[in-house]
């Protein structure tokens, strides 16, 4: 494959300094997709909320916005490419129009805001950290959610998670996650957090991974990464409704309407319901090969990497526009 120019890349995501930001999500995803950067040639630096008024962010050549709860102004200079990942209600036409590549988790909301505001959006999904997330990782899976209903996740301040309520009434679930101490479902609770280096041994291990998404999500289409991460390791999946789950996931995640079919579904023979594990297995190959953070960053550089030439062009400091891009040159020889 041809050669990747090699590039200077800010990862700017919304998390907190310190502990408490050790554990967000968006910090666990800009962790790997930098590796996968990496794994391209490319040098990458991940921001927190403390670091990204950093005085070496002026050299960086690419700066990319993980869109979360909140997010820094590009920079000046750079190329910015801006990632709505999640809380897309929060996001506006005047904050898009700011960055040179747009790019969403929500096919639908990808369409509708492209020709709302007149902007090119870019679907560009979720996915999963294939290191981490395979099906042999069962064999490092610990007794407490091994063969039992899991849900990985925090309990939502002042809003209910009905579908992992209604499993916790009707089958034997293990929960992870924080907030859960002054809810009904406390003696369920297995543990406060997981290094995110296990996550994918837990999914493995399970009988059934609970899945749910925030409102604002599953309105826009936002496939949560939890889906990747569990059928990439070959589980049992029952999640709410989203658009994409079947073309998607295929039979491996069954989706609920309502919180009053959960005690039926659960309650059912998995095997009925869910394909056999070969089935099961070849579809968990398909997410590790097609919806990988490999395939996402090697996505990204190659817009960011036509965009500066672009830019260079348009400046006349590229003098052969004619000349073939790195990854049209690895398409050939590949």
């Amino acid at each position: 494959m041809g050669q990747a120019p090699r590039l200077r890349w800010a990862i700017d995501t919304a998390a907190t300094p310190g502990r408490w930001g050790d554990l967000w999500g968006d910090t666990h995803f800009a962790e790997s997709l930098a590796r996968a950067l990496r794994r391209l040639g490319q040098q990458v630096t991940i921001d927190r909320r403390d670091t990204r008024e950093r005085a070496s962010r002026a050299e960086d050549d690419v700066v990319l916005a993980l869109r979360g709860l909140e997010i820094g102004p590009p920079q000046p200079g750079a190329i910015n490419l801006l990632w709505v990942i999640s809380h897309p209600d929060d996001v506006t036409a005047d904050e898009a129009g700011r960055y040179d590549a747009v790019f969403a988790a929500g096919p639908r909301w990808a369409r509708q805001r492209a020709d709302e505001w007149g902007i090119a959006i870019t679907p560009l999904l979720q996915c999963t950290d294939v290191e981490l997330c395979h099906p042999g990782r069962a064999e490092d899976a610990t007794p407490g959610t091994a063969g039992r209903v899991l849900f990985i996740g925090n309990a939502r301040r002042g809003a209910h998670r009905p579908l992992v309520e209604a499993a916790a009434d009707v089958a034997e679930v293990a929960i992870i996650g924080t907030g859960w101490e002054n809810t009904p479902q406390a003696g369920r609770l297995v543990a406060k957090s997981v290094p995110n280096a296990d996550v994918g041994a837990h999914y493995a291990a399970a009988r059934i991974v609970l899945n749910d998404h925030w409102e604002d999500m599953r309105r826009a289409g936002f496939v949560s990464n939890r889906l990747f991460d569990a059928v990439a390791c070959g589980a049992r999946v029952l999640s709410d409704e989203i658009d994409g789950l079947t073309e998607l996931f295929g039979a491996s995640v069954v989706a609920c309407n309502a919180a009053g079919e959960v005690g039926a579904l659960l309650g059912a023979d998995p095997d009925e319901l869910w394909p056999d594990r070969t089935q099961r297995l070849a579809t968990a190959e398909r997410i590790r090969v097609e919806h990988s953070f490999d395939r996402r960053a090697a996505s990204l550089l190659e817009h960011a990497v036509a965009l500066r030439e672009g830019r260079a062009r348009a400046s006349g400091r590229l003098s052969t526009p004619g000349a073939r891009r790195w990854w049209q040159v690895g398409r050939r020889r590949g």
